[in-house]
């Protein structure tokens, strides 16, 4: 029988695919009973703009979609929401993915918008302690399809932008082989997308207000580096080291993962950009990331 209090997330991100089933507490807070990332890097050829969606990521994206709807009923959940983001949001086929997921699961696949991305975004760092200790608290998310910042000034959501610069995005824009060492024009051309992009949009982020980042690639820097708190100067030594070797050996020295070895210098690049324009020196990451503030709404925390 279908728990009322339990809520599963579907997330069909440009690189992977985030899924996580959650109970809402006694104590009117969240309790996760399962999570689980997969791989499929649908959003392959992203950075050629007008994109289609390859066939095989599609069936791999919807076979997975399968499996995880299987696993909400053994959990008995009784919310489900799949969705999708920037490598769906501008794909040319998108529309086929739509029909095709609701075909073969019967699932609805909503496709966000840039700025319901990010507003839910804003909402899971609720959840996150060192929310509680700031009134002010800026975020950036950064995903494989686009690039999100958020704004909260006295603990209320006062800006959100989302950008196309995500890392995969990035690197198939900028960089010809990133299974090998990475040319430093390449670097720099994504420095200046990624600056001028920010400064189109009017984006300012104060130094002294706390930056927290969000996004696989932060959870890598975590481990990488030893610490919730990241320095821009240890962010750049690690950007110096990994794109000066090629993908093996970012794997096999660094201990960089498989799956995100070939995009991982462009990621550290775009975060060290935005520390770089603002002046910030240094950032604290975040588990706290888009399918956490979806499950906020579903069980009305």
């Amino acid at each position: 029988m279908p728990n009322p209090s339990r809520a599963a997330v579907i997330d069909l991100g440009t690189n992977s695919m985030k899924f996580i089933i959650a109970e809402k507490s006694a104590a009117n807070s969240m309790k996760v009973l399962h999570e689980q990332t997969v791989e499929i890097r649908i959003g392959k050829g992203v950075s050629q703009g007008q994109h289609s969606l390859e066939d095989s990521a599609i069936e791999k994206a919807l076979g997975a979609i399968e499996h995880f709807k299987s696993t909400t009923e053994e959990y008995e959940v009784d919310q489900l929401r799949v969705v999708a983001t920037s490598a769906v949001r501008d794909a040319l086929n998108k529309k086929k993915v739509i029909e095709n997921c609701k075909i073969r699961t019967g699932l609805v696949l909503e496709v966000l918008s840039g700025e319901s991305e990010a507003s839910y975004i804003a909402q899971a760092i609720h959840f996150d302690p060192k929310s509680s200790k700031f009134a002010d608290l800026n975020l950036i998310d950064l995903g494989g399809g686009s690039l999100e910042f958020i704004q909260i000034k006295d603990a209320k959501l006062v800006r959100t932008d989302s950008l196309a610069l995500g890392a995969v995005r990035l690197t198939g824009q900028f960089i010809p082989n990133p299974k090998l060492a990475i040319p430093l024009d390449a670097l720099n051309s994504i420095e200046k997308q990624v600056a001028g992009y920010i400064q189109s949009a009017n984006i300012h982020l104060s130094k002294d207000i706390p930056l927290l980042g969000s996004g696989g690639v932060f959870y890598i820097l975590q481990q990488l580096l030893g610490g919730t708190v990241l320095s821009k100067s240890d962010i750049r030594k690690l950007l110096n080291k990994i794109g000066s070797e090629t993908i093996n050996k970012r794997i096999d020295r660094h201990g960089v993962p498989e799956k995100r070895a070939d995009i991982f210098p462009a990621a550290l690049q775009i975060i060290d950009t935005v520390l770089s324009t603002f002046g910030i020196k240094e950032i604290q990451t975040s588990k706290f990331n888009l399918k956490f503030g979806i499950l906020k709404e579903m069980l009305q925390l």
